[in-house]
C-alpha cells in the first residue's frame, strides 16, 4: 500500500509542469478577455465613424464583437505556442535578451506581463464579487486581493520568467512583426484596464 501511495504521488508530482503550463495559460487569457471585453467597444466606434451602408444586414456590433473575438482566440492561441515553445528555456537574463533583441523581444515580455496582470486582477475581482455576499465587503476583497497576488506570483511571474527566457536567437532584428500589432493592441487596452491609473492620481 505505501509503495502504491508513493508510486502515484510521483506520478501527481510528475504532472506538475502540464499543469502549471495550464495555469499560466489560463491566467493570460483571462488577461486578453479583459482586453477584448474592453476592445470590443473601441472597435464598435470605429466602425459607427465609417461609411457603411444603411441597409447592411450585420450590424455594427457583430463586426466589433467578432472582429475582437477573432483576435482575442488568435492571441490566446499564440500564447499556448509561445508557452509551448518556451518549455526548458533558461532563466531570462539581460545578456542574454540583448544578444536576441528584436521585435519579438520587446513584445513578448511587455505583453505577458501586462496580461497576467490583467488576469490575476480579473480574479482578484471574481473572487471578491463570489464572496462580499457571505463574508462583507472588506474580507471579501482581502481574500480577492489574495487570490490575485498569488495568482500573479505563482502563474504569472513564473510565466514571464519561462517565456522570456525561451526566446530564441532571432534570425534578423524584425523577427515577431507580423504578431506584434495585435499583441501590443491588447497590451494597450489591457494596461487601460488595470486598476493603476486610479492609485497613480
Amino acid at each position: 500500500m505505501t509503495t502504491l501511495i508513493r508510486q502515484t504521488d510521483a506520478w501527481i508530482a510528475a504532472t506538475r509542469p502540464g499543469w502549471l503550463w495550464l495555469g499560466q495559460l489560463a491566467l493570460v487569457a483571462l488577461g486578453v478577455h479583459l482586453a477584448a471585453d474592453r476592445l470590443d467597444d473601441l472597435l464598435l466606434d470605429a466602425v459607427l465613424a465609417l461609411p457603411l451602408p444603411g441597409g447592411a444586414s450585420t450590424g455594427p456590433e457583430h463586426v466589433a464583437v467578432g472582429a475582437a473575438l477573432v483576435l482575442e482566440l488568435a492571441v490566446v492561441v499564440r500564447a499556448a505556442w509561445v508557452l509551448a515553445s518556451s518549455a526548458g528555456g533558461p532563466d531570462p537574463a539581460w545578456s542574454a535578451w540583448w544578444r536576441k533583441r528584436s521585435v519579438e523581444s520587446l513584445v513578448r515580455p511587455l505583453f505577458w506581463a501586462v496580461m497576467a496582470l490583467g488576469g490575476a486582477w480579473t480574479l482578484a475581482m471574481a473572487v471578491e464579487d463570489a464572496t462580499a455576499t457571505y463574508l462583507g465587503d472588506p474580507v471579501a476583497k482581502g481574500l480577492g486581493l489574495l487570490a490575485g497576488g498569488l495568482a500573479a506570483w505563482r502563474l504569472g511571474w513564473t510565466g514571464w520568467r519561462r517565456t522570456t527566457g525561451g526566446l530564441f536567437l532571432p534570425r534578423h532584428g524584425w523577427a515577431g512583426l507580423l504578431w506584434a500589432p495585435a499583441l501590443l493592441a491588447c497590451t494597450a487596452v489591457g494596461l487601460m484596464q488595470l486598476p493603476l491609473w486610479g492609485w497613480v492620481r
